[in-house]
């Protein structure tokens, strides 16, 4: 935070705001489309969540913290999605091969979405929240932003706990 460099934003930095913000929007539209599951309002409260994070980031120079949140939110889904693709690669070949590396990605996923999205970006709400005031005083916006970074917490500790009964 106190070198001031926030606040300046490079062209290719620009541009990988603007598509996570295109793929957040679209995921967004997608909930809406598909059929509901039990964690619909949480998706969408999620997927809303975080283009306003990327929004008032983009726009109230908070780059640092919006491109650390987008780092970490994502890396967990891959496991996940390949676990998924397994898992259902097993029930339609009838081959116990692909539920035991269903299992194992999802193990993997479990640990990886603990440690980015509970650990890592726990700390990124902290940081945002107590050690940039060293910095600067919090306007409107960096109160927003770190209100909606609280919100995704909230979000994660849910999903952790399913995550936790699903093991």
């Amino acid at each position: 935070f106190d070198s001031g460099d926030h606040l300046i934003m490079r062209s290719d930095l620009r541009c990988f705001y603007i598509l996570y913000a295109a793929r957040y929007i679209q995921a967004a539209v997608t909930v809406l489309l598909e059929p509901k599951r039990k964690d619909f309002l949480e998706m969408m409260v999620h997927h809303i969540v975080t283009i306003g994070v990327v929004y008032v980031s983009y726009f109230g120079g908070w780059n640092r913290v919006g491109v650390v949140v987008m780092v970490l939110l994502d890396p967990a889904d891959v496991p996940l999605h390949l676990a998924k693709l397994c898992k259902y690669t097993s029930e339609a070949l009838q081959m116990n091969i692909w539920q035991f590396f269903a299992d194992r990605l999802f193990e993997f996923f479990a640990v990886l979405f603990f440690l980015t999205r509970l650990v890592m970006f726990g700390y990124v709400c902290w940081s945002a929240h107590l050690e940039s005031k060293q910095y600067f005083d919090l306007d409107y916006a960096a109160k927003f932003c770190v209100l909606l970074l609280y919100l995704l917490m909230v979000l994660q500790l849910y999903w952790f706990g399913l995550i936790l009964k699903v093991a």
